[in-house]
């Protein structure tokens, strides 16, 4: 099945996939009880849980059913991952764009820290407990079953509280982001260089320490970092950036 945009991208979804009602797979035209604006994807557009936003193509004109996935310029030659030794030069010369093993549909599992938000100034003048925040999401209707915060460049990793806004549906698939919240003592900072953030799926899916690097730079899910700096204000206060 393929639907396409005028003069834009177009891509494909398996039949079978759009069809298992576990999936909930939609063609919207409303968000939160409002008609889709134009940066949403007014008229319509494709909603496909759990997947890259590449196949949830917006400003929809056309679906059609085809027995051959698209064969639209950008299905190809976008959101792929190909292994690390395949510069672009190589992928024309051996047709890697086309070789579907890697190709991009569900998310990766990935986290992020909301707080502290960067340059955010800590001070050191006492010790509190400062709550840490941030979300972390997957594909696939897979659960994030933790999240992770390590102070010690991954010796020790120590557990998050998790918030959930949804319960699986009828075919055991959440599809929302959960927002995470950790206490640590501002005294714990000071002695760590950086901090670190992971979270795992039900799949025990979890994040790499470090990139591995491909040509588009996409699906990047390494550890998140935040690098702690000794920071001094204009009165001579000590505390933590």
């Amino acid at each position: 099945m393929c639907y396409v945009l005028p003069l834009l991208p177009g891509t494909s979804l398996a039949m079978h996939y759009a069809l298992d009602d576990a999936n909930d797979v939609l063609v919207a035209y409303k968000q939160n009880h409002r008609w889709l604006t134009p940066d949403h994807g007014f008229p319509v557009r494709m909603i496909i849980p759990g997947f890259i936003g590449g196949r949830m193509v917006k400003w929809l004109e056309e679906i059609t059913v085809t027995e051959n996935e698209s064969d639209n310029f950008y299905h190809f030659h976008d959101n792929r991952v190909m292994p690390p030794h395949v510069d672009d030069e190589l992928a024309k010369k051996e047709g890697w764009w086309f070789k579907p093993d890697f190709i991009i549909n569900e998310l990766n599992i990935n986290s992020a820290v909301s707080r502290p938000w960067h340059d955010e100034v800590l001070p050191l003048a006492s010790n509190v407990t400062y709550p840490m925040s941030g979300y972390a999401y997957t594909g696939g209707g897979r659960k994030i079953i933790r999240v992770e915060v390590s102070l010690n460049g991954g010796t020790l990793w120590r557990q998050a509280e998790i918030t959930r806004f949804e319960t699986p549906n009828p075919g055991g698939k959440l599809w929302c982001w959960i927002f995470w919240r950790f206490e640590v003592q501002t005294v714990e900072f000071a002695n760590a260089a950086e901090v670190l953030v992971r979270a795992w799926d039900s799949s025990m899916n979890t994040q790499p320490a470090h990139i591995t690097w491909n040509v588009m730079g996409m699906m990047n899910n390494c550890h998140f970092r935040i690098l702690v700096h000794k920071h001094v204000d204009a009165q001579g206060n000590l505390g933590l950036r």
